[in-house]
């Protein structure tokens, strides 16, 4: 969801101020972020986190100052919230192109394939950046995170009414058989949120950056499936709603092989069907918790626990 526009030009000529940035303009970007984003000078752009994502911050801010070999923006300024500005914010480079995700449906087959093979090379150079220069810490095994975090989600979900104490008991009772297919699992930098809208292209279906690097976490590297499972039967569900209208479910039918290609560690791993399904019962989850009126949701709940 769209924050509201929080940011008055005072606080942005300050903060401009503080990071010897000449201020000349700005506007609001209101599409593809469920943070504040804005577009300065034409070639800058700045984002405002949540108050309750430093996690978030800490990862885009190391990400964007890695020197990682992937396209992305270049880190321009951070800083943490003060007085004057109540949230953490980057300031990164502008990068010129669209989202894929918008294009999607006019590349061919080949231009689809070789920027799999772009995103792949890319995921698995982020693999290889060590944990603690990107402030990611494990405090548990994976198959101990996972299973803390579904019964995060299960409580506040009982907690607001959204599911009942059956459907509660069901989802814990399915996490808990499940998440044992993730045990001994090896943990690395994932970026996991790998929907086409968090990929920027030129006219001619060339990778030039990825965006939302907050989504870099310490996973497992199938983790990801879960988005490419979703976009590949629910295509509209990771497009903005101008371009819902272009989700055919053929233009997904190779993605997965694709990914298995050109990326095969992320399917090298024992009951993928069960570990795929935990890893979806967690986004249905999570997403219930802001979308208790969609009935697919709690459909795909009950489906999901069966």
């Amino acid at each position: 969801m769209n924050p509201d526009t929080r940011l008055t030009q005072e606080q942005l000529e300050l903060i401009c101020s503080r990071h010897n940035i000449p201020y000349r303009s700005h506007n609001r970007i209101d599409s593809g972020f469920s943070h504040e984003v804005h577009r300065l000078n034409d070639d800058l752009v700045i984002k405002l986190f949540n108050t309750d994502s430093s996690r978030h911050f800490d990862a885009e801010a190391a990400m964007l100052a890695s020197g990682a070999d992937f396209p992305k923006p270049r880190l321009i300024a951070s800083n943490n919230p003060t007085e004057e500005i109540d949230r953490a914010y980057v300031i990164m480079t502008y990068v010129d192109g669209t989202s894929l995700g918008s294009k999607w449906h006019l590349a061919t087959d080949l231009q689809r394939e070789n920027l799999v093979k772009e995103i792949s090379h890319a995921l698995r150079t982020i693999n290889q950046i060590n944990p603690s220069e990107i402030a990611l810490e494990a405090e548990d095994s994976w198959e101990a995170s996972v299973l803390k975090g579904g019964k995060e989600r299960v409580a506040r979900l009982r907690n607001k009414n959204i599911i009942d104490e059956p459907t509660a008991e069901k989802a814990m009772e399915t996490l808990t058989r499940s998440s044992t297919a993730l045990a001994n699992s090896k943990l690395y930098s994932v970026y996991w949120d790998i929907h086409f809208d968090n990929f920027i292209v030129n006219d001619d279906f060339e990778l030039q950056a990825f965006i939302d690097l907050e989504n870099v976490e310490l996973t497992s590297l199938d983790y990801p499936l879960f988005v490419i499972q979703k976009q590949t039967d629910e295509p509209e569900k990771y497009l903005r709603e101008e371009d819902e209208k272009y989700a055919d479910k053929k233009d997904y039918a190779r993605l997965k092989d694709w990914y298995k290609q050109y990326y095969p560690e992320m399917f090298a791993f024992d009951d993928l069907d069960t570990r795929l399904k935990v890893y979806q019962l967690l986004d249905t989850l999570h997403l219930l918790a802001d979308w208790s009126h969609v009935k697919g949701l709690h459909t795909k709940l009950h489906e999901l626990i069966a």
